[in-house]
């Protein structure tokens, strides 16, 4: 009997889409214990046909569908579709995205650990890893968004050894769906989905495992624009998240904020206050030297210069992105 969905999110992964579906397939746990369903942000690219050749070739009960045929769009709305289509039999929802490659005890080790639980207890997740890969450019872009300095410590990258935490992300999480099923995602964000719905969660006197053992490696963007665009529209969705819930701003939208305005107003705030007005740009530089030297140690590459460059186009892009939402609306 299916007791778990598995959902996978992807909109033009035709480049990974098999190898996670592999994995997904290739799990600890008796196969007839969970489905797989794919959910297409309408690939202009052969992800759909991809899927549903290797789900089509499995003994594991599956179903491919396009968002686009259910007339939305977005991360929210996907993760709703998941829910709305998973076996009536499912008590749980597990998700992962299609650039993630989970080990072969993922699902087991969440549903273990969740199955166990408490009452109180929502959902499970473990850490994010980085995938193996051939592009430079993407190892130091993934390097850079798992450091440790850059990150704050953030558990979803690091393990740690507590046993509950504030937030699961989605590419690496399971879910109880009698739970799941009442908050659900809110579609009018689009893509602030795992944050947003863990947050109403937890307000709701809910709590996340942290599972470490359950270990997925994720992909990233090989390309520097493409990293920008996404930076962007993480300020876009963080500061949606924001203004629907003012206690859930971070550190980094005001710092992020502030570090545009400075660099805007560096040049006539030098000509005023002088010397004094540079001591941020300093700590910044010995930030990005300490963030470098992680990346390189964890790397052992030179390309790890790349986070002189990354570092300010992350910040840059996430701040306009945080802009751009607040003067729209």
């Amino acid at each position: 009997m299916i007791k778990i969905t598995v959902g996978i999110i992807a909109r033009n992964e035709e480049k990974n889409i098999s190898e996670t579906l592999k994995k997904v397939l290739n799990q600890s746990l008796d196969c007839s214990k969970y489905e797989v369903l794919v959910v297409d942000g309408n690939s202009d690219d052969k992800t759909r046909e991809i899927a549903e050749k290797i789900l089509k070739s499995s003994k594991i009960s599956y179903k491919v569908l396009n968002e686009h045929d259910f007339g939305f769009y977005g991360h929210c709305f996907a993760r709703n579709l998941v829910i709305d289509n998973s076996a009536e039999t499912a008590d749980y929802i597990a998700y992962t995205d299609a650039d993630c490659l989970v080990d072969k005890k993922w699902l087991e080790t969440l549903y273990r650990s969740i199955l166990q639980s408490d009452d109180d207890v929502a959902g499970a997740g473990g850490p994010r890893l980085i995938a193996k890969t051939d592009n430079k450019t993407e190892m130091i872009i993934n390097s850079l968004i798992t450091s440790f300095i850059a990150s704050g410590a953030n558990p979803a990258f690091h393990s740690r050894n507590i046993k509950y935490v504030k937030s699961i992300a989605n590419y690496n999480a399971i879910y109880k769906k009698s739970i799941i099923s009442k908050f659900r995602y809110d579609k009018s964000l689009i893509m602030s989905d795992d944050n947003e719905l863990n947050f109403r969660l937890r307000k709701a006197g809910y709590l996340f495992l942290n599972v470490p053992e359950a270990k997925i490696w994720h992909h990233e963007t090989g390309s520097i624009k493409e990293f920008a665009s996404n930076m962007f529209k993480y300020g876009v969705n963080i500061s949606n998240t924001v203004k629907k819930h003012r206690s859930m701003i971070t550190i980094n939208v005001p710092l992020t904020t502030l570090f545009i305005a400075y660099i805007i107003l560096l040049i006539p705030l030098y000509y005023f206050l002088g010397f004094i007005t540079l001591i941020p740009m300093g700590l910044y530089i010995l930030f990005a030297i300490l963030v470098f030297f992680e990346v390189f140690m964890r790397t052992k590459s030179l390309y790890s210069v790349l986070v002189f460059i990354l570092l300010p186009v992350e910040h840059v892009a996430y701040g306009l992105g945080v802009y751009s939402n607040l003067i729209r609306h």
